[in-house]
C-alpha cells in the first residue's frame, strides 16, 4: 500500500486496484490514439452525422472516465463485475474483427489492440486477493 492509496481514513485502496486506475487511464489514451490513427473513419462518420457523433464521442470518452471512478474511487462492486462481462464479450468480437482491422489500418488496429490488452489486464487485476477484500468492504489496516 501507497499514500497514494488512501480512499478515507482508515481505508486503503489496494496496489490492485491502484494500477487498474493506471491501466485504465491507459487505456483510454491507447484508445484515442486508436482513432486518431484512423481519421478516414472518423470523417466517415462524421460526414453521416456531423452533430451527433462528436456528442457521442464525446459521451463515451465520458462514460469510460465515470466508469473507472465508479470502479477506482467509489468502490462499486457491481461495476467491477460489470467490467468483467464486457471485456470477456469483447474477446470474440476482438478476435474476428483482428484481420479487418489490420487490412484496413495497420496502425489504428495496432493501437486498437493495445488498448483493449490493457483493459483486459486492468480488469484482471480488479479479481486479486486484495482488490476483492477491498470491493467486499473489509477495512485494511493503514500499516498494511
Amino acid at each position: 500500500m501507497t499514500s497514494e492509496s488512501l480512499k478515507q481514513p482508515g481505508v486503503l485502496r489496494p496496489e490492485s486496484v491502484i494500477w487498474y486506475e493506471r491501466l485504465a487511464w491507459a487505456a483510454i489514451a491507447v484508445g484515442l490514439a486508436s482513432a486518431a490513427a484512423n481519421l478516414a473513419t472518423l470523417a466517415k462518420f462524421y460526414d453521416r452525422s456531423p452533430i451527433g457523433y462528436p456528442i457521442m464521442f464525446v459521451a463515451a470518452v465520458l462514460g469510460q472516465m465515470l466508469w473507472i471512478w465508479l470502479v477506482a474511487r467509489k468502490r462499486q462492486n457491481w461495476a467491477r463485475w460489470i467490467s468483467l462481462i464486457v471485456i470477456l464479450l469483447g474477446i470474440p468480437t476482438a478476435m474476428w474483427d483482428a484481420e479487418e482491422r489490420f487490412r484496413l489500418n495497420p496502425l489504428a488496429a495496432i493501437f486498437y489492440y493495445a488498448a483493449f490488452a490493457v483493459s483486459l489486464i486492468s480488469v484482471m487485476l480488479l479479481f486479486r486477493g486484495d482488490a476483492r477484500e477491498w470491493f467486499a468492504r473489509k477495512r485494511l489496516a493503514s500499516g498494511a
